[in-house]
């Protein structure tokens, strides 16, 4: 097939979603379908010279500012059409004049990440332009696609989607190149002793309060001989909310991959996701927990994971509640004390590769242009 992954996005090349979309084409690729990047970006975005030499055809479109976006974005689905792909897979985004019938005219597939209007009313206080433009346009785009990739099973089955879903959509959660990463075993584990502090890293994107910084910082004001390296987010977000930032909490702001690296090569134990029911939600299947896991280290979180619907030792799921970690500080001393000096094997986290996933996400992208170009 020809694939356009059709995308708009801001972040630079070492954001962790932009790495998901660029190991998804690169997996459609080796599994011998065409595959090209339609990107829509602020001028001011990075270049994405990382996807270009990755192999990856890019066709970029940019704007500037909010009232020139609809005829930029035409530009681009022009662009689009004139590639004459097979099926668009679209990263479920904002309503654009042009995109529904891009959708309807292809077979197209949206991948739906997150309920974006509980994100919206979160990140907004329920007020906010962005927000009522959305309400208002939503239904358009989700109308018009041929088909839909949930990364959760609970998204799925979220109201404000089921009412547009077809009957046949499909869930898979994130996955991870697993072969970026080198084989886990015992003795790559934190080389401290044991009289050094217990080590916790802690990954995400400034400004989400669904990520639950605040609950990290209650956790470390209780275990002030535990160190945590917080990546991503600064200590002004605890300071502007009134929170006290205690003297554990090392901020060391974003960072490529390979400036944090060493952080995550010290760590004994990952934090995830603290405060997803803020968002509404209980179920997640978040990038950085599959790199957490990539690289050997076990996690901390608060929401169900996709891939681990069962309890497994490897992923301390605490409940969806304020003060979580302080009303189970006993569970998380008992996971540190059976972690410290281990590593997650590999094979425990072999269904999380993108191989696994991106052929079951390409089976179902052949399915929906099947069907489309039948007339089903």
């Amino acid at each position: 097939m020809r694939i356009a992954y059709l995308i708009h996005w801001n972040e630079g090349p070492e954001s962790g979603v932009f790495k998901k979309i660029i190991s998804q084409a690169r997996t459609w690729q080796a599994l011998g379908h065409e595959t090209a990047l339609f990107l829509f970006s602020r001028d001011t975005a990075a270049a994405w010279t990382e996807a270009e030499s990755c192999g990856l055809p890019v066709f970029r479109v940019t704007y500037r500012g909010r009232l020139g976006r609809a005829p930029r974005f035409k530009a681009l689905t022009a662009r689009v059409r004139a590639w004459k792909p097979d099926v668009i897979y679209h990263r479920y985004d904002l309503y654009y004049p042009s995109l529904p019938r891009l959708l309807r005219d292809h077979p197209s597939v949206l991948e739906i990440n997150t309920d974006d209007l509980a994100e919206l009313e979160l990140e907004s206080g329920g007020l906010g332009l962005r927000r009522m433009y959305h309400l208002l346009t939503r239904r358009f785009v989700l109308r018009a696609a041929g088909g839909f990739v949930f990364v959760s099973g609970e998204l799925a089955e979220t109201a404000s989607f089921r009412r547009y879903v077809k009957n046949d959509y499909v869930v898979i959660g994130n996955g991870i190149p697993l072969d970026q990463f080198g084989a886990t075993a015992v003795e790559d584990a934190a080389n401290h002793s044991d009289s050094d502090p217990v080590r916790f890293v802690f990954i995400s994107s400034p400004g989400q309060a669904w990520q639950g910084l605040d609950e990290i910082a209650r956790l470390a004001a209780v275990k002030s001989d535990w160190q945590f390296d917080i990546i991503g987010p600064e200590r002004g977000e605890l300071e502007e909310a009134g929170l006290q930032v205690p003297a554990n909490m090392a901020f060391h702001g974003q960072l490529t991959r390979d400036r944090y690296q060493p952080l995550l090569d010290q760590a004994d134990i990952a934090i995830g996701t603290l405060a997803l029911y803020r968002k509404g939600m209980k179920e997640a299947s978040p990038l950085k927990v599959r790199e957490y896991l990539a690289n050997g280290l076990p996690v901390i979180a608060a929401y169900r994971e996709t891939d681990f619907p069962e309890p497994v030792p490897i992923f301390l799921q605490l409940p969806g509640e304020p003060a979580n970690v302080i009303r189970h500080l006993s569970e998380i001393e008992r996971f540190v004390r059976e972690w410290r000096g281990r590593r997650v094997e590999r094979e425990q986290v072999r269904h999380l590769d993108v191989a696994f996933k991106e052929a079951a996400r390409v089976a179902y992208m052949r399915r929906i242009a099947g069907r489309q170009e039948g007339g089903g």
